[in-house]
């Protein structure tokens, strides 16, 4: 496995021209070509990256500009090319180019009927469309029970099923599946149940914790896990004034590739934060412009983005990683101590989800989430927008608080997300497994408020 951080290091322009004209071949033979030759380590560790890249990128996009047209007229009927062409000159349609030719990201009908409610009115079926307005009335709810209540306590049960689709009988299969950290706002954590007898856990407190099987795979495997936790989630008042006037300096390095504060993240984290001097009004300045500047967008998988928290500085994008990648390289430019916290946003369905979090003294650990309070700052909800800077909402299962964490036991091949622990890995003796290649499955059987 080579570690990421080589992808700060530049492609050679010729491979960089091939690849982004989607000539993928022609890349390949170059990247091919170039390792071949004497060059230093770094660079043929970079080369052997893209090629996974490139393994992976065109994947991603399926679509021609003709199929996404098909793909909205089904949900509404008056949907044009012109329509499309203006999500395109938006910024609002993730697309490359293969072999000279447009073609779509998966998911790019969900990510507009998720950023633009003016278009999602516009659905033929009322209930698909109306569908992902209901939890936001509950978080408001939840929002105003934790302030009057300085907090809540809920207790989730939750099964999780990695299903395999590149079977490979008779060979040894490893498979990890992500467990809650019982830490910080985590408590009671308790497996109930195991596909499998024999497996090696990761301590409670690591960084990125998983359950890992190391079977001989048979037709038909599945390896499941079944958990219980407690979320314990306060609710306090934080105000400027009380803050310290010494503060840690942990959490406030480079992290390659995508914590690196290059010049155009310092110029903005100077422009955004100007002369304030208080660690929280820094931390709040950087939320706010986040949440009212930075658009949600579904994006490609982490692994194909060279510099993530550089991606959505420069085009304003990005799904809730993303946010708390720029979030938390801001903050630790100018000083506050910021870091990772990220595995399923649990309500009526489990969902992968990432936030971030900022150390200020006498607060301690306090939780930012600029994906929620991107939302909020969309639908005109400003007490929303506030509430996520320093609180979340109870519906989560943080089964990381750090970047680009090392599993336990060690994975052999590259990981299909080298830098998050949401959907599990898994990897045979001669090959680690991608995503299409393997189905995770989670299950919510009891939540309750206790």
């Amino acid at each position: 496995m080579i570690d990421v951080k080589y992808f700060e290091i530049p492609l050679p322009e010729d491979i960089l021209k091939e690849k982004w004209s989607g000539h993928f071949d022609e890349c390949i033979q170059l990247i091919n070509s170039r390792l071949e030759k004497d060059i230093p380590d770094h660079l043929k560790k970079r080369l052997l990256l893209e090629k996974e890249v490139i393994q992976r990128l065109p994947q991603q996009y399926p679509y021609t500009k003709e199929e996404v047209l098909e793909i909205f007229q089904k949900h509404i009927c008056t949907f044009s090319m012109e329509d499309i062409d203006e999500l395109i000159r938006l910024n609002q349609l993730d697309w490359i180019y293969k072999d000279g030719i447009k073609y779509f990201h998966e998911l790019c009908f969900e990510n507009i009927m998720k950023t633009r409610k003016d278009i999602a009115k516009q659905m033929n079926d009322d209930e698909e469309r109306n569908h992902e307005l209901m939890p936001k009335w509950e978080l408001n709810n939840i929002m105003k029970t934790m302030k009057e209540n300085k907090g809540v306590r809920y207790f989730f049960h939750l099964k999780t099923t990695i299903k395999i689709k590149k079977e490979k009988i008779g060979q040894k299969i490893k498979v990890y599946i992500p467990l809650p950290i019982e830490y910080h706002q985590v408590e009671n954590v308790k497996i109930l149940k195991t596909s499998h007898k024999h497996y090696i856990m990761s301590g409670r407190d690591h960084n990125a914790r998983t359950l890992c099987f190391e079977e001989i795979y048979q037709k038909d495997m599945e390896f499941s896990v079944e958990f219980v936790y407690e979320i314990n989630q306060p609710y306090n008042e934080y105000k400027a004034d009380e803050v310290s006037e010494v503060q840690p300096t942990f959490y406030l390095e480079e992290l390659a590739p995508h914590i690196v504060f290059t010049p155009y993240l310092q110029q903005l984290a100077s422009n955004i934060v100007k002369d304030e001097k208080n660690p929280l009004l820094k931390a709040q300045k950087i939320y706010d412009y986040i949440t009212t500047h930075v658009m949600y967008s579904f994006v490609r998988s982490y692994f194909l983005i060279d510099q993530i928290s550089e991606y959505a500085a420069k085009n304003l994008k990005g799904d809730c990683g993303i946010q708390a990648l720029l979030f938390i390289t801001l903050c630790r430019i100018v000083g506050v101590p910021a870091r990772w916290q990220a595995g399923l946003y649990v309500y009526d369905i489990a969902g992968n989800h990432d936030w971030a979090e900022i150390y200020i003294a006498p607060f301690g650990w306090l939780p930012v989430d600029c994906s929620f309070g991107g939302s909020a700052y969309r639908e005109n909800n400003e007490e929303r927008r506030k509430f996520y800077f320093t609180h979340l909402d109870p519906f989560r299962m943080p089964a990381c608080n750090d970047y680009q964490v090392p599993f336990y036991p060690p994975k052999k091949y590259q990981r299909q997300d080298p830098y998050d622990n949401q959907t599990g890995e898994v990897e045979y003796e001669d090959e680690g497994l991608l995503n299409g290649d393997f189905e995770t499955i989670n299950e919510i059987i009891e939540m309750k408020e206790i």
